[in-house]
């Protein structure tokens, strides 16, 4: 369980953390597909999940697609990602709670930071949408929410205190989350109705 005593920052991954970004490409691939006439084809996203771009786009051309471009198939991927990730209403992205415990936890004194490996021009316009901030703190008076294994490890390496997030990881990956985070969360809404109690 996470000590908040001491506590003066709490760190965020972005991606499968604070937003639900499968949420996001879940409709760039129905985009995309779409386009072409076709249904996204069954254990599509599953394939491609872990995938960067070129991986992504050489598998569907080699599966789906032969007669298109891999370049053209990234470049079109990033435009759609791109128009969800700076919409107007962007916020909706945001997993449930997890903007209000933002809310909440800046309320309280806590100062908030994010961490992610994506581009300014993906991460900007959403953590504008939800009212986030990028802020500079300490490791060892923080707290890091992340839905990655290894980021986690990362994080508690650092002398950071770490909660884990669920985000649809496979049951292995789940468990090893679970025994190495501080703190496990399955729910914004749940942990932020929880934190008074806590912090006491």
């Amino acid at each position: 369980m996470i000590q908040w005593k001491g506590v003066r920052a709490a760190v965020f991954d972005l991606d499968g953390t604070l937003i639900d970004s499968m949420e996001i490409w879940r409709e760039v691939d129905e985009a995309f597909f779409a386009r072409r006439g076709m249904p996204v084809p069954d254990g599509y996203q599953e394939a491609i999940a872990h995938l960067g771009f070129a991986e992504c786009a050489a598998f569907t051309r080699k599966h789906y697609l032969p007669a298109e471009r891999c370049e053209d198939m990234i470049e079109e991927w990033r435009a759609l990602s791109l128009a969800r990730y700076n919409a107007a209403d962007g916020a909706r992205y945001f997993k449930p709670g997890a903007v209000s415990l933002l809310r909440l936890l800046r309320g309280a004194g806590v100062r908030l930071c994010v961490a992610t490996a994506s581009s300014p021009e993906f991460y900007l316009p959403v953590l504008r949408a939800g009212g986030a901030e990028e802020l500079n703190v300490p490791p060892s008076s923080c707290v890091v929410f992340e839905d990655n294994l290894t980021a986690l490890r990362a994080a508690k390496a650092a002398g950071m205190q770490a909660a884990a997030v669920l985000d649809g990881q496979p049951p292995e990956a789940l468990a090893a989350l679970r025994a190495e985070a501080d703190e496990f969360i399955a729910s914004f809404e749940e942990f932020a109705a929880s934190l008074p109690r806590r912090a006491e």
